[in-house]
């Protein structure tokens, strides 16, 4: 029983000591933060004010305890109340002057020369209260650079293509700390390409430099009608949704897809965009593809052209105005169209070569049925992510599908090569 007991302590002795040791290395690591109200920055002795800190001033921010966080402003470092601190948001800029700006301890022409920033690199940039300043993060590199030397980057989607994926690193060497690995064939925003090294954002908000030879261009659909996708030798197949988002029915086909890793293209309609925004952006950032498929649903047809790019167009803004880009391709209603319409996209058109008809009957088992039946290397197949049957049919379809070899890729993946 003493035996026992020993053990026991030993063992709680051992989990506290690395409870300790955890706490510690996260109280020690380095943060930017912003002042919400004036304060002062206060000796050790937290009475003795060293200098006054003004709202949205930047700290970095060393360690809290009991109330008082440990803080460095301008080369000075003391103490301030936790509560004067928030979160700083960073955006990310383009080092763009001709020559490799200097960083500086502080905002005075002349303070302390802290490193070099390399110019085309991405930076991590935070607004401070003093005009023609940015404060800057690269690495463990911080400080103060003079604003012109920074500007907003353009960005190009592209894709990652070594099999084992890319290692994502804080700066833009071997060297730089390891803060991820993007897997192969996941889509990524590149913001700067210089010296072997890109910066890039992937959907999952996982940011960093990688070697810039792992990607690759995306290969981008011809404008047409597409109603399958190109056979190749490993088995591909392209899920699809219209009508969508759903508040909780789309989620729950968010949740299947993710238990079987496959990608998926949702076809949304604008006015349900409008409802339900922030499902919208739960499918963008999980990798699937978004289409057009109109405002409410008309008959493309049935009404005067004008009235069917509007229907279009209005998709097209609300879209890029939760997840920043338009949708890549479109879906006419019913798959009603004619010449007119297909020659006025900007985008291909897609219908399907599956229909499993679940916004008829709302049978799982016939929906499983319809695409045992039907599918093949190539196919694009037509679902509702409306309806909760679907949801339920979900998981035998992926079941099944994954049980025969296929790999569950986007539109724009299946009708390229």
């Amino acid at each position: 029983m003493k035996k026992w007991l020993f053990s026991l302590l030993a063992v709680l002795l051992l989990s506290i000591a690395f409870l300790n040791i955890e706490t510690k290395a996260a109280q020690n690591k380095t943060a930017v933060r912003t002042v919400v109200e004036e304060t002062y920055l206060l000796s050790e002795d937290y009475v003795t004010p060293i200098t006054a800190l003004p709202p949205k001033a930047i700290v970095l921010l060393h360690n809290v305890k009991a109330g008082w966080a440990h803080i460095e402003y301008k080369g000075q470092q003391g103490y301030v109340p936790s509560t004067t601190l928030k979160s700083a948001q960073a955006k990310l800029m383009l080092v763009s002057s001709k020559n490799p700006p200097i960083v500086r301890e502080s905002t005075v022409a002349q303070a302390k020369h802290l490193g070099n920033l390399y110019v085309n690199s991405i930076v991590h940039v935070y607004a401070t209260n003093e005009e023609n300043w940015y404060f800057v993060q690269y690495g463990n590199l911080t400080g103060y650079v003079i604003a012109t030397a920074l500007k907003i980057p353009t960005t190009k989607k592209m894709l990652v293509q070594r099999p084992d994926g890319l290692v994502v690193r804080d700066v833009a060497s071997k060297s730089g700390e390891n803060l991820s690995v993007i897997p192969a064939n996941t889509k990524v925003d590149v913001y700067t390409d210089f010296q072997g090294w890109a910066y890039v954002v992937s959907a999952q908000q996982v940011e960093g430099y990688v070697l810039a030879h792992g990607l690759k261009e995306i290969p981008m659909p011809k404008l047409g009608k597409y109603s399958q996708g190109v056979a190749t030798k490993t088995k591909r197949i392209a899920l699809t949704f219209d009508d969508g988002p759903h508040p909780t029915v789309t989620k729950q086909i968010l949740a299947t897809l993710e238990k079987y890793d496959a990608k998926a293209t949702f076809f949304v309609t604008g006015h349900r965009v409008n409802k339900s925004p922030k499902v919208l952006k739960e499918i963008y950032d999980a990798g699937h593809e978004i289409g057009n498929h109109t405002w409410n649903h008309p008959k493309l047809t049935q009404i005067s052209l004008d009235q069917v790019n509007a229907q279009i167009n209005e998709t097209n803004t609300i879209v890029k105005s939760i997840i920043g880009e338009e949708p890549t391709l479109f879906r006419p209603p019913y798959g009603a169209y004619n010449k007119e319409i297909l020659s006025s996209l900007s985008v291909p058109l897609v219908t399907w070569s599956v229909d499993t008809l679940d916004w008829q009957h709302h049978m799982p088992a016939k929906t499983l049925k319809a695409i045992q039946n039907g599918s093949h290397n190539g196919s694009i197949i037509l679902m509702h992510d409306i309806h909760q049957t679907t949801a339920d049919a979900l998981d035998s379809v992926l079941s099944y599908l994954s049980k025969q070899g296929y790999e569950f890729v986007t539109v724009s993946e299946i009708i390229t090569q």
